[in-house]
């Protein structure tokens, strides 16, 4: 990606004045369209990174309006969440809100009273006793989460029934605010920065200038703006701003109920309280609560006529109240705080937009547009998404690992009939952090060709960016447990052979002239030569870990590369290899295939064997050495054949085809396989496979807050070349000493749970030494290792614990003792 360049930074004349109805031009850096939570904070971070030349433009006649969303927040600030990397987002805001008001002088009712989120249910307790075994507090911290017993929860919220509770998760110093008045400080603070605010600034156009590179931005008032650097921001309106430049964004816009309640007697101090299952949230606010929930399905209402003729002007003041929908959830807040029943409830409702899986879509969407909308926790994390993108407006490049919010995530497969249904889902389940299986929209047409036989066959499903993945098989055997099939599928593949179907790896085709000089300069390794395939790492200007990925070409011209990531980053990749070339000049192509180039992987020892039966092809050592490629027939089917053992640590082959043919392809595998006990395994199986030989991943050991070096992948950096992307950076972490280190662990079980999956961890798990109760490390990933009969994990440990050191991790509700394991179960595969 390109920097920010600093010589398109003009310094504006008028640097605190809210300009209204004023017909001029004017030039900026950086133009943010809504002025909520999520606009004001983009605001306000830019002019932090000393960009001075931002314009705010806003809507209504004022911030924090009546028609948006921020003014209807309850403005709960929880730094709770169920996915770690998320949560130093949460923190940021809560830091910047403690210190917001001394900084801008507007009152924003920050008060840190901590949350409490109830369980009511073995289930409930379980996962919340889950997320405490992951919670990494420091020393500093901000926020602290931990789980309180029944009589803690009558000591720190006596207004709650404790005996209807088994217990709580509480995370202290968050709490609540007012969220109208935080975006009335955030934009104070932007404006105190440098940067200007237009009121009543309704968009009329917005196109881009391909010869000199910014957006124009015209206004109903005559107004016109251009800018280099877009921001949608627009809350509920922000898929009207989008069509004014011809896009179209995967939101809906959701009704939401509440009610302030006036209780028979003024309330005690008390935390935010929130209960999972009937999923209502309360909080005090001055003599009365803020109580609102998440309808259930078939009461939520998602206003599909307003995307299809636009937001009215009124908005939110255009929702009539219906508390009859939290019906349920008010009467379970009611058993659960006796101190509602009776209170006086004036109704309220509003409307917000929010995504399919309920993060909000951050980040670049075009050419130098970029999006902050989608918010169903806008108050909790607008602080820390707004710097997260202001740093990567100005630098260029995104300064931590949050590809969950990645704003082109649902290109090229979502559509209506999916996110609605999806939307609906997740909010009715917001609370619901439990990793169950959800069915709403599903399957999309992200399916391979055997997807139907895959599910006859037993197959159970996960959902990556769009792809039903097979997970396992249960082969029809009534009520085996999960880890036992887990552990016969690695068993028959490691000892005979199997096929998994691959199909939904991100795979993205670089073609052109200047194919190859593109691939040197993006990627950080040595590029694979004609009819070869290798491991390779992009890597950002500050060294860190964009992307490791696989690389193979076989065009005889040498003018075409696929490049194999993952389906939650292949729009990040192609977003960031366009602009390397456009950086550049290169005369190239650059775009995913995933859709029509599908594949299947053949696995274990009979796997040659398997391959020989359908071509008359070379298949040996000699005709087919590891990591190559060759285009060979396989009974019916074309197909790009790559050899490479080094994800599964077995003699594997990936054969990359048209999606058009996997069935056709599968059954013919199948059918040569069958003698030599060919099976189905899925995902969790490649998992255990991998980890037994110590390689590492994307979005667990390896990722964008790691380095190569740090990482012990830094072999693939090749200092050789004279230029690529990141560089000095590299070099400088190449000499450098680290505080901690990535180590395989094993775990010794005690008798009875052996067999237990619940006892394995999965990632982000805590690690002390034994008898400490200082946090020293945290797993990345895990499973359990059919050799060992035991559990093993890819795990970062500081550097001040020795190798002898007797370590222990919580999991679930025991405690599992770690050792560190000197080399893999078996040797990695070059």
């Amino acid at each position: 990606m390109l920097h920010a360049s600093r010589s398109l930074i003009r310094t504006s004349t008028d640097l605190h004045t809210t300009i209204r109805n004023s017909s001029s031009t004017k030039h900026v850096f950086a133009c943010v369209l809504g002025s909520g939570v999520a606009g004001s904070s983009v605001a306000y971070h830019l002019t932090k990174r000393n960009i001075k030349d931002v314009l705010l433009l806003e809507r209504a006649s004022g911030v924090a309006s009546p028609t948006g969303t921020s003014f209807h927040s309850p403005g709960l600030v929880s730094a709770s969440h169920p996915a770690h990397r998320y949560k130093p987002i949460l923190a940021h805001s809560i830091e910047l809100y403690s210190k917001l008001e001394a900084e801008t002088g507007v009152n924003i009712d920050f008060q840190p009273t901590g949350t409490i989120r109830l369980a009511t249910n073995e289930t409930r307790l379980a996962e919340f006793r889950k997320y405490v075994n992951r919670d990494y507090y420091k020393e500093g911290d901000v926020c602290k989460t931990t789980l309180l017993t029944p009589e803690q929860v009558r000591e720190l919220a006596p207004a709650v029934d404790h005996s209807r509770v088994l217990g709580a998760l509480h995370t202290t110093n968050d709490g609540t605010i007012s969220a109208r008045a935080l975006t009335q400080a955030l934009v104070a603070g932007a404006k105190n920065g440098g940067a200007q605010v237009i009121d009543g600034a309704i968009p009329r156009e917005i196109r881009y200038d391909k010869e000199k590179g910014h957006w124009i931005i015209s206004l109903e008032d005559g107004t016109m703006v251009t800018t280099r650097n877009l921001i949608n921001a627009g809350g509920i309106w922000a898929n009207d701003i989008a069509r004014l430049s011809g896009h179209a964004l995967p939101v809906v816009v959701v009704e939401h109920q509440y009610a302030v309640l006036t209780p028979n007697k003024t309330p005690d101090n008390t935390p935010a309280i929130i209960d999972h299952d009937s999923t209502f949230y309360v909080r005090k606010s001055g003599d009365d609560y803020l109580f609102g929930g998440f309808e259930p399905l078939e009461k939520t209402v998602i206003r599909e006529d307003w995307y299809k003729k636009g937001v009215p002007t009124e908005g939110s003041k255009s929702i009539k109240a219906d508390f009859s929908r939290l019906e349920d959830a008010y009467k379970r807040a009611c058993e659960l705080i006796p101190g509602l029943e009776g209170a006086k409830v004036d109704a309220r409702a509003a409307v917000f937009s929010m995504t399919p899986d309920g993060y909000p879509l951050v980040g670049p969407y075009d050419k130098n547009y970029w999006m902050s909308t989608g918010f169903l926790d806008g108050v909790s994390s607008g602080g820390g998404i707004g710097k997260y993108l202001a740093d990567w407006i100005v630098d260029g490049e995104p300064p931590a690992e949050l590809f969950d919010t990645d704003a082109s995530r649902y290109e090229r497969w979502g559509d209506r009939k999916f996110f609605t249904e999806r939307s609906r889902e997740t909010y009715s389940m917001y609370y619901n952090w439990s990793y169950t299986d959800r069915l709403a929209g599903r399957p999309t047409d992200r399916i391979s060709g055997v997807y139907g036989r895959l599910k006859k066959d037993g197959a159970s499903f996960s959902f990556r960016n769009g792809w039903e993945v097979a997970n396992s098989f249960n082969m029809g055997i009534q009520h085996e447990a999960y880890l036992p099939t887990l552990i016969r599928e690695y068993e028959m593949v490691t000892n005979k052979c199997g096929v998994i179907d691959l199909s939904w790896k991100g795979k993205i085709e670089v073609k052109g002239n200047d194919a190859e000089k593109l691939m040197d300069y993006a990627i950080a390794s040595q590029i694979p030569a004609l009819g070869k395939i290798s491991s390779g790492v992009m890597l950002t200007r500050h060294g860190g870990i964009l992307g490791p990925m696989m690389i193979f070409h076989h065009d005889r011209q040498r003018s075409a590369f696929i490049l194999l990531t993952e389906p939650e980053r292949e729009s990040r990749d192609l977003y960031w290899l366009r602009r390397a070339a456009a950086e550049k000049q290169m005369d190239v192509q650059v775009s995913i295939v995933s859709e029509y180039l599908a594949s299947l992987a053949l696995v274990g020892p009979k796997s040659r064997e398997v391959l020989s039966a359908l071509t008359k092809s070379d298949v040996s050592d000699d005709g087919f050495p590891q990591k190559s490629t060759r285009m060979i027939r396989l009974g019916p089917v074309g197909v790009v054949c790559a050899r490479s053992s080094t994800s599964t640590g077995q003699l594997s082959y990936e054969l990359f085809h048209n999606r058009a043919e996997t069935a056709k392809l599968y059954n013919a595998v199948m059918s040569a396989g069958r003698e030599h006990g060919i099976v189905n395994f899925g995902q969790a199986a490649l998992n255990m496979m991998r980890l037994e030989h110590g390689y590492k991943i994307w979005g667990k050991e390896l990722t964008l807050d790691t380095n190569p070096f740090e990482c012990g992948i830094g072999s693939l950096v090749d200092f050789n070349k004279k230029e690529f992307i990141g560089r000095e950076s590299a070099l400088e972490f190449s000499k450098k000493e680290f505080d901690r280190r990535l180590a395989l662990i094993t775990f010794d079980t005690e008798e009875g749970i052996v067999l237990d999956d619940k006892y394995v961890p999965s990632g982000n798990e805590v690690i002390r030494i034994d008898g400490q109760e200082a946090r020293v490390g945290q797993i990345t990933s895990g499973a359990y290792n059919v050799r060992l009969q035991k559990p093993i994990a890819f795990a970062w440990i500081d550097n001040s614990v020795g190798k002898n050191e007797r370590l222990v991790v919580d999991i679930g509700d025991k405690r599992l003792f770690a050792t560190s394991l000197e080399t893999p179960t078996i040797p990695p595969i070059q």
